[in-house]
């Protein structure tokens, strides 16, 4: 009965210490800080709907406050746009056991996840929720884009894998552009040159079992991609890294040997 009692005692003090507020009422007129941006699917094509919406959240022991700041949704050309005020005592925060941040939530349950990859963990993940944590200051104006590749898939034949030790291993694993823009001045990424952030079909998802095997392997639609082969014999790794654009319509199919 004690055990019990404490248990509830400590589920009712965690939840009395969850607290969010609404600001998105208050009008921002002057010393306003503007987060907007662009999201984007392959072939430069917008996103229209998909809800946007920026939080101020403290966190510490037993304890979350959030204050809503401002919600939106991008429109038929894909761009979104929210200004709103920063108080005062709105700033990033980290110490051992309190710390404070602003949270930047994409949210990307209005489209079809068998069309388009929704989430970075693009094979297993079914969140399709997507945060970034901004700096950001008063009286500031930031762009902050977004890309979601379209889903497309290529056929890929890993053929003769034969170990002969304990860790010998045939995989394929494919890469390519997603997620947030980059606005340094060095902006594009050199693995892919690109100016967003990379996703993968994952690590250890399409590995050769047999002899010969086929993988019906996912990537970006009109976009170049990375198709990497990591062969493992006798210890030694040898990747190889194959880059390829897939077209609409694509029928490609790709063979490689152990």
């Amino acid at each position: 009965m004690k055990k019990t009692l404490f248990f509830l005692f400590i589920l009712f003090t965690i939840v009395s210490c969850e607290k969010e507020d609404n600001d998105t009422n208050i009008v921002c007129t002057t010393d306003c800080t503007t987060i907007s941006g662009h999201i984007l699917t392959s072939g430069d094509l917008p996103l229209e709907g998909i809800k946007i919406n920026l939080k101020y959240i403290e966190r510490g022991f037993l304890y979350y406050h959030s204050w809503l700041k401002r919600e939106t949704t991008t429109d038929a050309n894909g761009y979104f746009s929210m200004s709103f005020n920063i108080k005062d005592d709105e700033v990033e925060t980290y110490e051992a056991q309190y710390y404070s941040y602003f949270e930047l939530k994409f949210d990307f349950n209005n489209l079809d996840p068998d069309k388009y990859f929704l989430s970075y963990y693009s094979i297993s993940d079914s969140s399709y929720l997507f945060t970034v944590q901004p700096s950001l200051k008063q009286d500031t104006t930031y762009s902050i884009s977004c890309y979601i590749p379209a889903k497309d898939y290529i056929t890929v034949n890993l053929n003769n894998f034969k170990p002969v030790q304990g860790g010998d291993c045939f995989e394929v694993e494919t890469f390519f552009p997603w997620g947030i823009k980059s606005e340094k001045e060095d902006n594009s990424n050199k693995f892919m040159n690109t100016e967003y952030g990379i996703s993968s079909s994952g690590y250890d998802n399409f590995m050769a079992e047999d002899e010969n095997q086929i993988f019906r392997v996912p990537v970006a639609r009109n976009d170049t991609n990375i198709v990497r082969i990591i062969k493992m014999k006798n210890g030694i790794a040898s990747p190889e890294d194959h880059k390829i654009f897939i077209p609409e319509n694509n029928k490609i199919e790709l063979t490689y040997e152990y």
